[in-house]
């Protein structure tokens, strides 16, 4: 049995110090600079549209529009909306793979420094208080593919145990460091910051305000708090402000 089935069967098993975490599927990079101009618009059209209304109200035509493409140009480079919708989302979460990697607050010594500058990191990304957020493809994908395409629903798995994985080491090193007699599991703790951002951004869109997100970030930053004790990061973080 492959260590990937594993980890789709149980995706709590997966540990950052245990196992070489790769995306299944999503090894053959899109990033724009090897792509062909026609197929980097369609790919980008693609995500944008199906981030702001879903992957069943995005239709070809919708895409080949807003890309400024034929549909002979659209079917030269995908066979399908399915094809596309895997390949924008492998290039999706490959540039905010690089995005969150080249952060500031990743090149912190201080691992409770990277884990708090994280959750700021994204109260920026996400425009603070005075934009919506577009949502993530992969949680929007998730949400309306899961029960229809295995496939793509392992994919965004996949994606969601990449973020935590990255997350829990950070939260491991902290634990180590600040709170190693305290009673919780980073890994858990960082599927729990995953499951709640999913779940805020939606809250947010439905809302049409950042608003309930922001402080969510918020909430989770003082529960941190209680976990690693006080400290020189207990202070509080510009995170409802505006970006």
């Amino acid at each position: 049995m492959s260590p990937i089935f594993n980890i789709m069967k149980n995706p709590l098993t997966l540990r950052a110090d245990g196992l070489t975490y790769q995306l299944v599927g999503m090894l053959n990079k899109t990033q724009s600079s090897e792509l062909p101009d026609t197929k980097r618009k369609l790919l980008e059209a693609g995500a944008t549209l199906m981030r702001a209304r879903g992957f069943n109200a995005t239709s070809v035509d919708d895409i080949c529009s807003s890309a400024g493409v034929t549909k002979g140009g659209f079917f030269h480079y995908f066979k399908s909306k399915d094809e596309l919708a895997k390949a924008a989302l492998q290039r999706f979460c490959e540039g905010k793979a690089v995005e969150y990697a080249t952060a500031a607050f990743h090149q912190m010594a201080d691992p409770l420094d990277r884990v708090y500058g994280r959750l700021e990191y994204a109260s920026e990304s996400v425009g603070g208080t005075k934009r919506l957020t577009r949502g993530c493809l992969v949680g929007m994908l998730a949400q309306e593919l899961s029960s229809s395409n295995p496939e793509m629903r392992g994919l965004c798995q996949e994606a969601f145990l990449r973020i935590a994985t990255n997350f829990e080491k950070d939260l491991a090193e902290a634990k180590a460091m600040y709170a190693p007699d305290a009673d919780f599991d980073p890994q858990k703790l960082a599927m729990f910051y995953v499951s709640f951002f999913q779940g805020s951004s939606l809250i947010a869109r439905a809302a049409n305000s950042n608003t309930v997100l922001i402080d969510n970030l918020t909430q989770f930053r003082r529960y941190l708090q209680t976990l690693f004790g006080a400290s020189k990061h207990s202070r509080e973080p510009v995170l409802a402000a505006g970006h």
